[in-house]
């Protein structure tokens, strides 16, 4: 149950106005665990099926947020309990009050936001169904490993509220006629489907999702923080150039690479036939 506080840590502006918001309830709304680099956020409320509440998306911005800088955060996991990934907004939040949507809309704007900013990989993992909004959040993520049996929906027209929030995720990676069949239909598309179409970087037997995990989280912290913290934010901000302007900033930025200690180290071990010492900074 949410409530109206004038002093909370919870506040999201909407125009000239700002909302707090904190809950009554006690339980865990996501679960964090890290060990060895590896920071794993669970969202853990299967009863309303993960739904994306304020509530739940402020517990989500402050894991995803902890500790950002540290070096020995190197990569970003993000799960959910149940057979649901999430099904996205909570309607029951946001059927009256045109604030409380604003503020909703625009808290998981700024989580995505404050995905793409992190400088470590935000992996999405996906053994259920992502439906809405929770399908927004997960493909999102810089790379989306899920079950060959999961899915993916934006089924809002069925209830009157067309996806056009999860259609920007969705449709910046998807071929037009794909994302299209997802928002005026909103019938899923498996695991392999979303594969295939661009939506998931690999689609895996469920019983294999976890050694894939393992695996591509094992490959980044092999690589320096450094240099992936740099290609990291060039790649989102590469995006929105033209071609041209892409290249001249990307070679503005290879030449910023190569000064990095990393950099140095990095090829000093190759001509070494060594393992490289990173210092991550």
């Amino acid at each position: 149950m949410l409530r109206v506080l004038q002093n909370s840590k919870y506040a999201t502006g909407v125009g000239q106005q700002v909302l707090r918001f904190a809950s009554t309830g006690a339980t865990d709304l996501v679960l964090v665990k890290e060990q060895n680099g590896v920071r794993e956020i669970t969202l853990n409320h299967p009863k309303t099926l993960n739904s994306l509440s304020l509530e739940m998306m402020t517990a989500l911005q402050e894991a995803l947020l902890k500790d950002k800088d540290s070096v020995d955060l190197r990569c970003v996991v993000l799960g959910a309990q149940g057979k649901v990934w999430s099904a996205g907004h909570n309607l029951k939040e946001l059927h009256n009050d045109p604030k409380i949507q604003a503020c909703v809309f625009q808290k998981l704007t700024d989580i995505i936001n404050d995905i793409q900013k992190l400088p470590v990989p935000v992996i999405g993992k996906v053994n259920g169904y992502a439906a809405a909004a929770g399908c927004q959040l997960v493909v999102s993520c810089d790379m989306v490993i899920c079950s060959k049996t999961s899915k993916f929906s934006t089924p809002g027209a069925g209830v009157g509220v067309f996806c056009s929030t999860p259609g920007v995720a969705i449709a910046r990676i998807m071929s037009r006629p794909k994302s299209a069949f997802m928002l005026m239909t909103g019938l899923p598309i498996s695991g392999e489907e979303a594969f295939i179409s661009g939506l998931a970087t690999k689609a895996v037997p469920a019983e294999e999702l976890d050694k894939e995990i393992d695996e591509i989280t094992g490959a980044i912290k092999a690589k320096s923080r450094a240099v992936i913290a740099l290609g990291k934010e060039f790649y989102y901000k590469q995006l929105a150039l033209s071609q041209k302007e892409a290249y001249v900033a990307a070679q503005a930025k290879m030449c910023e690479n190569f000064q990095l200690d990393d950099t140095k180290e990095g090829i000093a071990s190759f001509f070494e036939k060594r393992p490289p010492s990173w210092k991550h900074e």
